[in-house]
C-alpha cells in the first residue's frame, strides 16, 4: 500500500490544503509530512529545528516520510525542505510525486499571512523564499511526475484538477528488459519530459515547424530551464524535408555552438521524421548521446517513435541510412492530438489496423465497431485504447528482437509496395495511405498464392476502408512499382521479400512471388 499522490513544492504553495482537498474528493485519508513529526516529537517544529538542527530535522522528517510511502494509502503532502534529503528523494522514486507551483509572489504573500510555522522563512519571508527556490527547483522538477500551477484560484478548483489527472488513465509499458526503456501513454504527460531528462545539464530540443509544436516546445524548454537543464530549440524543416543529412549537419553545428556535451540530452518533439531525425541526431553527436521521444502524431505515437530505429533518406530511398538506437523514454501524449489535423490521425490508423492484422485481433474489432468514431481524440474515445494496443504489438515484437534479425520484420506489413508507393509520389503521399494500399496488395498476394483464406483481401479492405483510408493506387504501373520494389532495403541478394499473413496474427514471408499472384496482387489494389 503506497499514497496515491504526494505533494511536493515550495512552502506556501498550498501542498496541505489542496492535498486534504483531494483525500476529501477522492474519499481518502490524508497526512502531513510537517503535522507526523509534531506528533512523533509531542513539540513544534520551531522546537525541533532548535534542538536537532535543520539536519537532524531532515534526518526524522526522512524517516516519518518513508514509514508513510510505505504503508499509508491516502493523500501524503510533503514539508516544503524535505526534498532536500536523498533519503527521501530515493524513496519518493516510482511514487506519484505532484509538484504545486506558483510564483514567489504569491507564496510571499500566504507565507506573511499564515499561521503556520515556517522557521526558516520567519524573519525574512521574501529573501529566504529567493534562496530556498535557488537550492530547491531543480530538485522539485526533477522529481515530479506532473506540475500544477497555483496563483489566485481556490484551492478546490486546483483539487478538481488534481483528481483530474489521477483518474485520466495513462499507460507505462517497457520496451526490452531492465536496462530498456518505457512508453508512457496517456494526457497530461508534458511533465515528464522533465522527469526523463532529471540530471541533464543541457537539452537540445529538436521540434517540428508547426505553429502548436513550436509552442508546445517552448513550454518544454520553460519546464526544462525551471528545472535547471539548459534549452535550447532547433527548429526543423517540415515532414520528410527534415529527413536529409544537410538538417543533420546544421544540428551538429547548433549543438557544437552551443558546447552541448555527453551529459546533454535530444528531445525529439513532433511526428515520425522528426523522431526519425531528432534520434539519429542524438545516435551520431559524440558518438550517442541520451534520446527522449515526444511523438505528436498518431503514426509517430504507433509506429517511428517506439523501436529505436533513426534514420534519414538520400536519393536512392527512404530510411536508407541510420542507427538503431533506442531512446531513454518515449512519451505518447494524447492532449496534442487535438491539434493534429483529422486527416493525419487517419494515416496513423493504417499502422494501428496493421497491428491488428500482425498480432492482436482486438484492434480490428475495435475498429469495426467505432468505424470513423476512432478519430475521435477526447479522453472518453476509443483512441486511448487503440494506442495502447498498438504500442503493446510493437515493444512485444521489438523487445523480442532490437535489431531487426527475424521477428521484427512482420512489423514491414503492407510496407515493400507502401514504400515504392511513397516514392513514387516524392512522399507527398501520407505513409499510412500507403501503408494501407500495401497491406490490401499484400492480402491479395497472400490470397493468389493460397496462403491466406478466401476473403482476407476483402477483410482487409474493409478494416482499412472503416477509417476512410484508400484501399486502391493509380500513381504508377506495375513495372515502374516492381522496379523500386527491388531496390528496397527488405531486398536481399536481389530478391523480392514480402511479409504476408496465413491468418490474422499468423505471419510467414514469400520470396520471389509468382508473376501470376504478383498480377493478381496488383489488380486488387486498382493497378
Amino acid at each position: 500500500m503506497s499514497p496515491i499522490a504526494v505533494f511536493i513544492g515550495m512552502p506556501g504553495a498550498g501542498k496541505s490544503t489542496v492535498g486534504r482537498a483531494v483525500a476529501h474528493l477522492l474519499n481518502m485519508p490524508f497526512a502531513d509530512s510537517d503535522a507526523l513529526i509534531v506528533q512523533r516529537t509531542g513539540t513544534s517544529l520551531s522546537e525541533v529545528m532548535g534542538q536537532f538542527g535543520e539536519a537532524g530535522f531532515r534526518t526524522i522528517e526522512a524517516d516519518v516520510i518513508a514509514k508513510k510511502l510505505q504503508d499509508f494509502g491516502g493523500v501524503l503532502s510533503l514539508g516544503g525542505g524535505a526534498v532536500t534529503s536523498a533519503a527521501t528523494r530515493r524513496a519518493l522514486k516510482g511514487h506519484r510525486v505532484i509538484l504545486i507551483d506558483a510564483d514567489d509572489e504569491v507564496l510571499a504573500d500566504r507565507i506573511i499571512h499564515s499561521r503556520n510555522e515556517r522557521p526558516l522563512l520567519r524573519d525574512d519571508p521574501r529573501g529566504g523564499l529567493t534562496r530556498l527556490r535557488s537550492q530547491r527547483d531543480a530538485i522539485y522538477h526533477q522529481l515530479a511526475t506532473d506540475i500544477i500551477y497555483s496563483s489566485a484560484q481556490p484551492a478546490v478548483e486546483l483539487a478538481h484538477q488534481v483528481v483530474a489527472m489521477l483518474q485520466g488513465a495513462y499507460t507505462s509499458l517497457q520496451v526490452g528488459d531492465e536496462n530498456g526503456y518505457t512508453v508512457h501513454i496517456g494526457h497530461q504527460l508534458r511533465q515528464r519530459i522533465t522527469n526523463a531528462a532529471a540530471g541533464a545539464p543541457a537539452a537540445l530540443i529538436v521540434h517540428a515547424p508547426e505553429a502548436p509544436l513550436r509552442e508546445y516546445a517552448q513550454q518544454v524548454a520553460a519546464d526544462l530551464q525551471r528545472a535547471g537543464s539548459m534549452a535550447h530549440l532547433f527548429e526543423l524543416p517540415r515532414a520528410e524535408a527534415a529527413k536529409d543529412i544537410s538538417t543533420v549537419q546544421a544540428a551538429w553545428d547548433f549543438a557544437g555552438e552551443h558546447q552541448l556535451g555527453r551529459d546533454a540530452v535530444v528531445v525529439a518533439i513532433g511526428g515520425g521524421a522528426t523522431t526519425d531525425v531528432g534520434g539519429f541526431i542524438a545516435a551520431t553527436w559524440l558518438r550517442g548521446i541520451p534520446l527522449i521521444n515526444v511523438p505528436t502524431t498518431l503514426l509517430g505515437m504507433v509506429d517511428a517513435a517506439v523501436g529505436g530505429k533513426t534514420g534519414i533518406n538520400t536519393s536512392h530511398g527512404k530510411n536508407l541510412v541510420g542507427a538503431f538506437y533506442p531512446p531513454r523514454a518515449v512519451l505518447c501524449d494524447l492532449d496534442v492530438l487535438a491539434s493534429v489535423p483529422q486527416e493525419e490521425i487517419r494515416s496513423g490508423l493504417a499502422e494501428v489496423i496493421k497491428c491488428g492484422f500482425i498480432r492482436d485481433r482486438a484492434i480490428l474489432e475495435v475498429v469495426a465497431e467505432h468505424g470513423q468514431g476512432v478519430l475521435n481524440v477526447q479522453p472518453d474515445g476509443p483512441l486511448h485504447e487503440l494506442v495502447e494496443r498498438s504500442v503493446a504489438v510493437k515493444s512485444a515484437i521489438v523487445s523480442a528482437d532490437l535489431k531487426e534479425s527475424g521477428l521484427r520484420e512482420i512489423l514491414n506489413y503492407g510496407h515493400t509496395l507502401g514504400h515504392a508507393i511513397e516514392r513514387h509520389e516524392h512522399y507527398h503521399r501520407r505513409h499510412g495511405e500507403a501503408v494501407a494500399i500495401g497491406c490490401v496488395f499484400a492480402a491479395a498476394l497472400a490470397e493468389a498464392m493460397k496462403i491466406a483464406p478466401a476473403g482476407f483481401t476483402d477483410l482487409h479492405r474493409s478494416a482499412f476502408a472503416a477509417v476512410g483510408l484508400p484501399i486502391s493506387y493509380r500513381g504508377a504501373s506495375r513495372k515502374e512499382l516492381l522496379q523500386t520494389m527491388h531496390s528496397d532495403k527488405k531486398v536481399r541478394d536481389g530478391h523480392l521479400r514480402f511479409v504476408v499473413l496465413k491468418e490474422i496474427g499468423e505471419p510467414t514471408v514469400v520470396t520471389d512471388p509468382p508473376r501470376e499472384a504478383l498480377a493478381q496482387a496488383f489488380s486488387a489494389v486498382g493497378l
